[in-house]
């Protein structure tokens, strides 16, 4: 749902839209993605058809790259659903949750991934003693296989997920896809936009604040804590407008009274009317 009011986006950040290069790289990805399908039957016609579940699949790679890499770029409107309250440790909370097309899109990736990976190794055991290295091929892209797999292990886990920044009275959680982040809301000396190829939000604490923060796993490390205390967001993970979110954020940690709302149908309306002044 967007907000009623237009928000002054922060000077930090170039202006939005996209760009000559990325429209050329996505219409590029786009077309070898297409361009797999003729392959694929063109071999299958010659006799190979083995080599049509490849083109498939390679489709659907660079296909889900295009779309994940535009649902990055674009941001949508949020869903009211995007912004909601939550229980966090006992407490009430407000919600910020990050994208979960993004999720689902890397999933689906992944997923490709580990089954071009599993196909080959399958195929590479089965192959004719004149292929040469066949065996050392099975055991390479069998190690893959399990590689891309441990992604769903790990999602299972809850060591790898979709996750949120959750605002509460304490102060602000930040689950991100493989860590954990909490500060209290007196140990932040500021908050401040940046740009690093991409719009960042930094929620600056002091040097000697009880940080707490855990790295949930080193395998697939598709997000990582910042080297000093401090909440790091990268807006274009997450579900909302990126201003909004800069926003928000700045508004509960320069305005202690206003606290008291978080977790309520009070912070929800805050941010339907973008009422952050």
């Amino acid at each position: 749902m967007p907000s009623s009011r237009p928000l002054e986006r922060p000077p930090e950040w170039p202006a939005g839209g996209v760009g000559a290069r990325f429209k050329a790289s996505f219409v590029f990805v786009v077309v070898l993605g297409l361009a797999c399908l003729p392959v694929g039957f063109g071999f299958a016609a010659t006799g190979r058809s083995g080599a049509l579940k490849y083109a498939f699949l390679l489709a659907a790679l660079f296909l889900l790259t295009a779309q994940f890499s535009l649902i990055a770029r674009m941001r949508p409107h949020h869903r009211i659903s995007d912004i909601t309250i939550t229980s966090y440790d006992g407490h009430a909370a407000t919600e910020v949750r990050y994208s979960g097309a993004q999720f689902a899109l890397l999933s689906a990736l992944v997923a490709c991934l580990a089954a071009l990976s599993a196909l080959a190794t399958w195929d590479f055991a089965r192959a004719d003693d004149d292929v040469p290295a066949a065996p050392v091929a099975a055991a390479l892209t069998g190690l893959a296989a399990v590689f891309f797999v441990s992604f769903f292990v790990l999602a299972a886990l809850g060591r790898l997920r979709r996750g949120r920044i959750v605002l509460s009275q304490q102060g602000i959680h930040q689950e991100g896809r493989t860590f954990t982040s909490f500060l209290p809301w007196e140990s932040f000396a500021g908050a401040k936009a940046s740009y690093n190829g991409t719009p960042e939000i930094l929620v600056v604490a002091y040097a000697n604040a009880h940080w707490e923060r855990r790295q949930l796993t080193r395998v697939w490390k598709l997000d990582k804590l910042p080297p000093v205390p401090m909440i790091e967001i990268n807006p274009t993970a997450l579900a909302v407008d990126p201003t909004l979110l800069y926003h928000l954020v700045r508004f509960y940690l320069e305005e202690p009274s206003a606290r008291a709302e978080l977790g309520t149908d009070a912070s929800l309306q805050r941010v339907r009317s973008a009422a952050f002044k």
